[in-house]
């Protein structure tokens, strides 16, 4: 079950939703529709058993990546049509010598097209993962299109359906997540940057913003109604709370750190030492804490301090330069484009190379921006470093007639070869866990589909209230159950599950109660890696997975706690 996690089921949870019909469990602040529809859309079609319907999303990722690829096609067409036209200020004119021949050379077409595709594909897979059951490359498709839009624009084409199609796919993007909005506004400026009539430009992207908005207009507005405030969606307020304020993250805030807000309603700490917190009620899904977190979370306040922001883009600028020292593809693309540009000559000429494609530079570098103020994840910049790379590789220029040329292949070659051969292993291992997916025989080799297929056995029903001991945050046996996550005994604060087990056994019979009692309500209790001296409790292992339930029969009556 790779990369089946908190985001995967809160998505697929959410895709049901929609698909009954329940808007107010479908409507939510931190996840974005565009994906739930088309996995909800999708599991509705292929009507998959639950341990098949990883496989199908799995699927549906796949024909997102082949869309994602027509449209970075789309886009490359579009550099390709833009520097052959010569238009682009003037700036990628090649200076000529007294005899008339080319003193500089751009990168061929077909090496800008293998380049190109390198970088898509390892971005693709390796930053991003076609397992990886979330809108991440759904955005990806979105932000290739734009790009090629807006290179289409500032190679002439002009049309107004260019401007009124550009607006709809930034209304999707929105749609598909919330970091979109903002971006959206920077691509349309990037449209003056495109087209320098500005009497010309103007009446165009009135339009495209007015189509953006019309798309976009419903989700704020039904956003806005159920926050009871203007928002355009509360991941980034949630996000920057979490990586910059600090404040308890993704579940069971309560409250501990008073400049940071109070809680209107978190879940409720129903037992203290061990800690054990409900929240059966009101929200839906799988598990509730982080289906709809801007829930659990209404009451933070999200603060500005200087510290905090400082330390929150040392973190993420440390993990970026970690991340690309351990991948040798990136290090070595690095290193090749800066022996190209030391190669190229060209001194402050450089920069007026790389501001030539401004158009696609200045969304992806604000997008890295935003991520870089409060928390970057590999996925969320992918497109984003490919569309980079693109645009230095295409602002590279060697003299003519020199040895220097001879050293491009080299370099070219060596980008290539790094990037195909540290992608063989990940390729490799997706291919055959989707293989292992499709297989029936292979359910019985997977922990979580065991300890779902056991629970059913149990005579456990769909939609039961479940209490856990540990963190039910990333399992997917719930999901594949279709349980309930009603009560949680969490590893947060370090050490409070050993401090369970390690209680006495009136006091492990008084926790478990609650968890049965009238506020949880729990029809059993699911654990892991039960120590010996509990099965007194009546605990019963579901199958050899190493997880252990217990039922309200198994605790004494008398000790239940309403």
């Amino acid at each position: 079950l790779l990369y089946i996690g908190a985001d995967s089921i809160a998505y697929l949870d959410q895709g049901d939703a929609w698909l009954r019909g329940d808007w107010a469990t479908a409507l939510n602040a931190l996840w974005s529709p565009l994906y739930a529809w088309l996995l909800g859309l999708t599991l509705h079609v292929c009507k998959p058993t639950p341990y098949q319907e990883f496989t199908i999303a799995r699927l549906l990722n796949f024909l997102i990546y082949t869309a994602a690829l027509a449209a970075f096609a789309y886009c490359l067409r579009g550099l390709l049509r833009m520097r052959g036209a010569h238009i682009i200020f003037g700036s990628q004119e090649q200076a000529v010598t007294a005899d008339g021949r080319a003193a500089h050379g751009w990168l061929a077409p077909h090496t800008l097209l293998m380049l190109g595709y390198a970088l898509f594909i390892w971005t693709s897979l390796q930053m991003n993962h076609v397992s990886r059951i979330s809108p991440d490359l759904l955005v990806s498709a979105l932000v290739y299109l734009a790009a090629g839009l807006l290179l289409r624009i500032r190679a002439g084409r002009d049309e107004w359906r260019t401007f009124a199609l550009l607006g709809l796919v930034l209304g999707l993007g929105y749609l598909a997540k919330t970091v979109m909005f903002p971006l959206a506004l920077v691509w349309l400026a990037c449209c003056f940057c495109a087209v320098r009539r500005m009497r010309q430009v103007l009446p165009r992207v009135m339009l495209a913003l007015l189509i953006f908005l019309i798309i976009a207009s419903p989700l704020v507005i039904a956003l806005s109604r159920k926050q009871h405030r203007l928002t355009i969606g509360d991941s980034a307020r949630l996000n920057y709370a979490w990586y910059v304020n600090r404040v308890t993250p993704f579940t069971h805030w309560q409250g501990e750190t008073p400049d940071a807000g109070r809680p209107a309603h978190p879940t409720r700490h129903i037992f203290a030492a061990p800690d054990v917190y409900e929240f059966a009620a009101p929200v839906g899904g799988t598990y509730p804490p982080w289906y709809d977190p801007a829930y659990w979370y209404e009451g933070v306040r999200p603060h500005f301090n200087l510290r905090q922001q400082a330390r929150a883009i040392a973190r993420n600028l440390f993990l970026v330069g970690r991340y690309v020292c351990y991948r040798f593809f990136l290090l070595t693309t690095l290193i090749g484009l800066c022996l190209l540009f030391y190669l190229s000559g060209r001194g402050r000429r450089l920069g007026r190379d790389i501001l030539t494609y401004r158009v696609l530079l200045l969304p992806a570098l604000a997008a890295c921006f935003i991520y870089l103020l409060i928390n970057v994840e590999v996925r969320y910049i992918a497109p984003f470093v490919t569309l980079i790379g693109l645009s230095l590789f295409a602002a590279v220029s060697l003299p003519a007639h020199e040895p220097r040329q001879r050293v491009l292949p080299l370099i070219i070659w060596c980008v290539l070869l790094t990037g195909a051969l540290s992608l063989a292993p990940a390729v490799a291992r997706d291919v055959m866990a989707t293989a292992r997916d499709a297989v029936a025989g292979s359910v019985a080799d997977d922990v979580q589909w065991q300890v779902a297929d056991e629970l059913r056995k149990a005579g456990v029903p769909a939609g039961a209230p479940v209490a856990v001991v540990g963190d039910a945050m990333y399992a997917a046996w719930p999901r594949l159950a279709r349980v309930h996550v009603v009560a949680e005994l969490p590893t947060k604060p370090q050490g409070n599950v050993e401090t369970f087990w390690a209680a006495d056994e009136l006091r492990r019979h008084q926790v478990l109660a609650t968890a049965f009692g009238l506020e949880a309500g729990a029809q059993i209790v699911v654990a892991q890696n039960v120590p010996r001296h509990a099965f007194v409790d009546g605990w019963r292992p579901l199958g050899t997975t190493g997880y252990y339930f217990l039922s309200p029969a198994d605790v004494p009556v008398h000790l239940i706690i309403d």
